[in-house]
């Protein structure tokens, strides 16, 4: 059998192989030559391969392209962020936008929500919604000030945008309910799905307005408390939480969960109580990680009923003061869905086993010492991890060490995370030592910008390619943290690869970045405007693609 097979034409074979995943395909090339011939002289498997490698997948906009050409977007990809990469400015305007509020500069930004997507760029202030394509398309751009948004007769608490869909979430509320009447269902919010380009009711949507009702358990004046939508695809995940204003308890925590296409909600309770952060991600349309102050629990959504299933609880290292802590969560956008923007939607995107996560965990002005960044790999989310139909509490020694890689912070230091790499902002031109910890950016002064890449399949691949101490490709492990928030050491040997460049941009005014595939958002605030700067690695020359099948 072995010998008949063997004896098909090559062409077979690899279309045999082509069924086959990336790692077996591997597997099968690293135990016999002939399939490594066949491999290393097939374009098909060689892209597919390097796909998978770097972590990404292919989206429909590529579906016309030839494969050389698409072998060729994906050189250009693996030449990015590169030591020797300079930074070109491709985009920079100033967006006027703070002068409208009519608050003190300091409340204005703090009140700000922004965010940036396939190069467009949005921010729901007091004054309004301003978008902002950076991709030189001023016909996406828009500016809606807050009379505009008013439903009926009054502004949103929250919104969302999700410039793929050209979708605009909306939560409305009246903030207190007064309820009487236990038994029958309360509406607590609502929500409005609007185009982003027009602010029209978006024709995907069966409603205009969708209300959002909770039972109580007893009568009461209550405060309801609601954070800014998730978007995934057709669904919206909405955390939210009651106080009562009569004995000041508060609520445990609750997620409404919409499919803003078909029009219908399903309230569902989270087990985090109190312990929650008030904060959910969303992994793809069925999956959301609820984030608690010592925890974090997975839940699968249910295709019959549309309820939350619980499946793993991560828990994190026990904390000193954590009445002083605060938490951000940074991830990769979605972009799960039918895009409505084709134009916007990039050839490959980060596929969900290669991307990371990071948690910000902040220590108040005191504990400052303490603050650090846990880099979490999101395979521990993927449907290989979800398997248990029971309920599985998992201790941090039996995930941590494996999966995370924790390094010292500072609030001022901002982070932007998109598939397996973070963009950070830090006061020195060379990455820090491991378990070195930075001081605080100064008020008036200059930043710098380094890339770390978790992406572990690369991380193995090079060493075998090159010199792991050049500093074409510096390979770093985390050094032991030890001085944190946390009772105990963080000890990883988690790679990752730290490339900084040496242009000095200004600290004064500087409010966020975001990076994408290709390109990194910057953004400055100033009296009466925001300004926004897009700057994209220079693109170095691309040779050929070595693919070590072996080590993928």
């Amino acid at each position: 059998m072995a010998v008949e097979f063997f004896s098909l034409p090559a062409e077979l074979i690899c279309h045999i192989l082509l069924f086959l995943a990336p790692k077996d395909i591997s597997h099968c090339a690293m135990t016999c030559k002939t399939f490594w011939n066949v491999a290393q002289n097939s374009v098909d498997i060689q892209y597919k391969l390097e796909l998978y490698a770097q972590g990404l997948t292919e989206t429909a906009t590529l579906d016309s392209i030839s494969l050389s050409r698409k072998m060729s977007l994906l050189e250009k990809l693996t030449s990015l962020w590169r030591s020797e990469f300079h930074l070109n400015t491709v985009f920079d305007k100033a967006v006027v936008a703070a002068a409208i509020d009519g608050l003190p500069p300091w409340l204005q930004y703090s009140s700000w929500t922004q965010s940036v997507k396939c190069g467009l760029w949005w921010m729901s202030t007091h004054g309004g919604l301003f978008i902002r394509d950076c991709n030189r398309i001023p016909n996406l751009s828009r500016t809606w000030l807050k009379h505009s948004l008013l439903s009926p007769d009054q502004p949103p608490i929250r919104l969302t945008v999700d410039p793929l869909q050209d979708l605009v979430v909306l939560v409305f509320s009246t903030v207190f309910v007064d309820v009487a009447d236990t038994e029958e269902d309360h509406h607590v919010f609502w929500v409005e799905f609007r185009l982003a380009s027009s602010q029209n009711p978006h024709p995907h949507s069966v409603c205009i307005s969708l209300e959002c009702t909770h039972t109580f358990d007893a009568p009461g004046l209550y405060h309801v408390f609601v954070t800014a939508p998730s978007i995934c695809g057709d669904r919206v995940f909405i955390y939210y939480y009651l106080k009562n204003m009569e004995n000041m308890t508060v609520s445990t925590t609750f997620i409404q969960i919409i499919d803003w296409r078909k029009g219908y909600a399903k309230r569902c309770l989270l087990l985090g109580g109190l312990d929650n952060l008030q904060q959910v991600h969303a992994v793809n349309q069925r999956t959301i990680v609820d984030f608690g102050l010592n925890s974090l629990t997975v839940y699968t959504l249910q295709e019959l009923d549309g309820s939350l299933h619980p499946r793993l609880t991560y828990l994190l290292p026990k904390c000193r003061q954590s009445d002083m802590r605060f938490t951000v969560v940074h991830a990769s956008p979605s972009f799960c869905g039918t895009a409505a923007c084709t134009d916007l939607m990039p050839g490959h995107v980060p596929s969900p086993e290669s991307q990371i996560l990071v948690l910000e965990f902040l220590s108040g002005p005191q504990w400052r010492p303490l603050s650090v960044i846990l880099v979490i790999d999101m395979i521990i989310f993927s449907g290989m991890a979800l398997q248990s139909e029971t309920h599985v509490q998992i201790p941090w020694s039996e995930w941590g060490p494996q999966h995370t890689c924790c390094f010292p912070h500072d609030r001022t230091h901002q982070i932007s995370v998109f598939g397996s790499k973070i963009a950070y902002v830090l006061p020195q031109d060379h990455t820090p030592e491991p378990g070195q910890r930075l001081e605080e950016l100064p008020d008036e002064g200059h930043f710098y910008i380094h890339i770390w890449d978790f992406n572990t399949r690369l991380i193995t691949r090079s060493k075998h390619i090159y010199n792991p101490d050049s500093s074409d490709l510096p390979i770093r492990k985390p050094g032991v943290v030890t001085q944190s928030c946390f009772d105990e050491e963080i000890i990883s040997n988690h790679p990752y690869t730290a490339i900084a460049y040496r242009t000095p941009f200004p600290t004064n005014g500087f409010r966020k970045l975001f990076l994408e595939q290709d390109r990194l958002t910057l953004i400055w605030s100033r009296i009466g405007a925001v300004d926004i700067q897009v700057v994209s690695p220079a693109q170095t020359e691309v040779g050929s693609v070595n693919v070590f099948v072996d080590e993928l």
